[in-house]
């Protein structure tokens, strides 16, 4: 094991700590996740991108971080890490196959089955996958649902009509 003691600022400190996803990350880890994506070039990775529709992309060897409640993102602690590969998202080391075009909802089922996230009924907690699935880019936690371009996503509810001879 190679170390080297570089002496740090307390600005810097603070910028590797607002870096991080979860709290059993050491520094180390923050520096080499932060920086291994500065080696790659970004129209590079840009080439290799995976689609989840109605707009948003994500690039191959992001991950993606699941928070099921509010106080798992507070304190940036996921109930699970899925990966995306060139042919999918991968959770617990399998591929995830889709449901309705949709690989988020079928794996947040799978965590939900784990963990037993369920209501007073038993039944499954109904939670947007869109809004619980989060990317880091540029140290920030995005919601995936921050990534779909707004021309592209679909609307609940049926298409209202009317007659242009009234307007």
């Amino acid at each position: 094991m190679f170390v080297e003691y570089a002496g740090l600022s307390q600005e810097a400190t603070t910028l590797i700590e607002s870096f991080r996803v979860s709290p059993n990350e050491t520094k180390s880890d923050i520096l080499v996740r932060v920086l291994s994506r500065l080696r790659t070039p970004a129209k590079q990775r840009r080439e290799a991108e995976f689609d989840l529709g109605q707009g948003a992309r994500l690039y191959v060897g992001e991950t993606l971080l699941l928070f099921l409640s509010e106080g798992a993102k507070r304190s940036r602690v996921p109930d699970a890490v899925a990966e995306v590969k060139v042919d999918g998202l991968y959770l617990f080391g399998k591929k995830i196959e889709p449901s309705r075009r949709s690989v988020m909802q079928p794996a947040m089922r799978l965590v939900q089955k784990a963990l037993n996230h369920r209501n007073d009924s038993g039944e499954l907690i109904s939670l947007s996958s869109w809004r619980q699935w989060h990317v880091v880019r540029e140290g920030q936690l995005i919601p995936v649902l921050e990534l779909k371009n707004p021309t592209l996503a679909r609307k609940r509810g049926r298409a209202v009509s009317y007659d242009k001879s009234l307007a």
